[in-house]
């Protein structure tokens, strides 16, 4: 074989593979700049989402209070009701924005905490479904209280563009504490909530709501089989708690996930947080753009070198000043805005509940050796010998 001819074949396979690899490049290139477009609408999606939730915990209609509804049969008194909250707010003076309502009574209903209201109130309930319930209660309390306060301090605390721009970012820390502080509270309540073992219901008609009265000992057996509960439950949650915290764990996420299907009403129409994602998007699209367009430009030169990176520059240069007709670059502007009203919370009340309908609560070692009513074992023990006599 002649040099001329090794030469050209040596040029045929260089030819072929720069081909075959700057196929590759652009492969890199469009598959990397579709995933960071996923990326950059998902994390405004999400932005959005906590924007949402901020304009919520304002409202203050989460079921926070163990005193109200869904808890009790007492609705809450929310003034003003329902409270105005901004959204979507420009950069004038005055500040202008459009306007999102959320109110309580379509957002009311809680099928899980309803469920478990429905069971405590039957004549037939049970000790120890009461304790496992008295202990997911206070588990949703504490979360929907938990929401209410941060989010609300996040939403008199940082403008709009803040909320949207550093909030995921925050609620990815605070979900992680969350999850930590589930877990922590939920230990405590375990213990705290072991009273239960040292009731019984006294209401044998089947009419009615249940009669709770205090284990002492007075009742032996009943005493001696609250003790033995007490001291099973220990060793479930030191031996069972990677089990026993699934349900820490769900009702963390349940809390979280039932703030994405609240109603609200804006511009006149029932909307959803899914509503305030779109709507995200459409009026955020010039920073979403900038920050893509920046992408595109650093992709071009790291995938397709010098020459594709500063044709890039040119051409997004050209769309912005409109040599290319394009409107990427321009912003849709907001509708129905009016002067920016105050972003204070709602004000909650609910009717305290009477305290002489329910019997004090005291602690485990206390329950464990001396019942609820005790007080005094040489009492106790007295009112043992007069029966025995």
């Amino acid at each position: 074989m002649s040099d001329t001819s090794i030469i050209d074949e040596k040029k045929s396979q260089d030819i072929s593979s720069s081909s075959v690899s700057f196929i590759s490049n652009i492969r890199g290139f469009i598959t990397s700049l579709i995933v960071i477009i996923i990326l950059i609408l998902l994390y405004f999606s999400s932005g959005g989402l906590i924007l949402f939730i901020c304009k919520l915990a304002q409202s203050n209609i989460l079921p926070s209070d163990p005193n109200c509804a869904p808890y009790t049969d007492a609705e809450p008194m929310i003034k003003p009701s329902p409270i105005q909250t901004n959204i979507f707010t420009t950069f004038t003076d005055p500040e202008m924005s459009m306007k999102m309502e959320i109110p309580y009574d379509i957002n009311s209903k809680h099928k899980i905490i309803e469920i478990f209201k429905k069971y405590k109130e039957k004549s037939s309930s049970n000790f120890l479904a009461n304790y496992f319930i008295s202990i997911s209660e206070c588990l949703f309390q504490f979360n929907y209280s938990a929401i209410n306060m941060i989010m609300n301090l996040m939403n008199n605390t940082f403008p709009e563009p803040a909320i949207i721009g550093v909030g995921p970012i925050i609620c990815g820390f605070l979900y992680i504490f969350g999850t930590l502080m589930n877990a922590v509270y939920f230990a405590y309540l375990w213990f705290s909530k072991m009273s239960w073992f040292f009731k019984t219901n006294t209401n044998n008609t089947g009419d009615g709501k249940p009669q709770w009265e205090d284990v002492t000992l007075t009742t032996p057996v009943n005493w001696v089989l609250g003790g033995s509960l007490s001291m099973i439950f220990v060793f479930i949650l030191i031996l069972g708690f990677p089990v026993v915290s699934i349900l820490p764990i769900f009702i963390f996420h349940h809390s979280l996930i039932s703030t994405l299907f609240v109603k609200a009403m804006m511009n006149g129409k029932q909307i959803t947080s899914f509503t305030i994602i779109l709507e995200t998007l459409k009026y955020y699209k010039l920073p979403i753009v900038y920050i893509v367009s920046l992408f595109i430009v650093l992709l071009a030169f790291s995938n397709l070198g010098a020459l594709p990176g500063i044709f890039s520059i040119i051409t997004l240069i050209s769309i912005y000043y409109g040599i290319i007709p394009m409107n990427i670059f321009e912003s849709i502007p907001e509708k129905n805005l009016s002067e920016s009203v105050s972003y204070e919370q709602a004000i909650k009340k609910c009717p305290e509940l009477d305290t002489k309908k329910y019997t004090k609560n005291y602690g485990f070692l206390y329950n464990l050796l001396m019942g609820q009513k005790g007080g005094n074992i040489t009492k106790e023990l007295k009112k043992i010998g007069k029966k025995l006599a």
